[in-house]
C-alpha cells in the first residue's frame, strides 16, 4: 500500500480557480448592445411608432440588467457605449419625435399651380401614347 501513497513532485499542480461567467449571453453582448443603441435613433429617423416603442422596451430592459461593476471598470468598456439611462433618454426623445405631429402638426402641401397641372396632362398623354405604339 505504501507504494500507491508516493507522490511525484514533478506531478503536482496547484490548483487555479476560475470563475464562471455570470450569464450565458455575457460573451454575445456585442450584437444586443448595437441593437439597443441604434433603435432609438431608427424610430427616430423613420418615425416608426412601434420601432420607437421596441427601443423604449428594449432599453429599459438594458437598464435593469445593467451590471453597475461592469459599467465602472475602464478594461471591458468601449469608448462608444452608452450608459443605460442614456439609452433610455434617446428611446423617449425618440417616441417623442413620432408623435410630434399631434402637438405639431405639419401644414398640407400647396396645390399645383395650373402650369403645373398642364405640364402634367402632357407627360400622362405622351406615356400613353408610347405605350400604345
Amino acid at each position: 500500500m505504501t507504494a500507491n501513497n508516493v507522490k511525484r513532485v514533478d506531478l503536482c499542480v496547484q490548483y487555479k480557480h476560475t470563475l464562471p461567467p455570470k450569464s450565458p449571453f455575457e460573451t454575445n453582448m456585442g450584437l444586443s448592445k448595437m441593437v439597443n443603441q441604434s433603435m432609438p435613433m431608427v424610430g427616430m429617423f423613420l418615425r416608426n411608432k412601434f420601432i420607437a416603442w421596441f427601443a423604449l422596451i428594449q432599453s429599459f430592459h438594458y437598464y435593469l440588467n445593467a451590471d453597475p461593476d461592469q459599467e465602472n471598470s475602464s478594461g471591458s468598456k468601449n469608448a462608444m457605449d452608452q450608459s443605460p439611462m442614456m439609452k433610455v433618454v434617446l428611446s423617449i426623445i425618440g417616441i417623442c419625435v413620432c408623435y410630434m405631429n399631434i402637438a405639431l402638426p405639419q401644414p398640407d402641401a400647396p396645390p399645383l399651380k395650373p402650369k403645373a397641372v398642364e405640364d402634367a396632362k402632357v407627360v400622362a398623354k405622351s406615356v400613353e401614347g408610347a405605350k400604345s405604339t
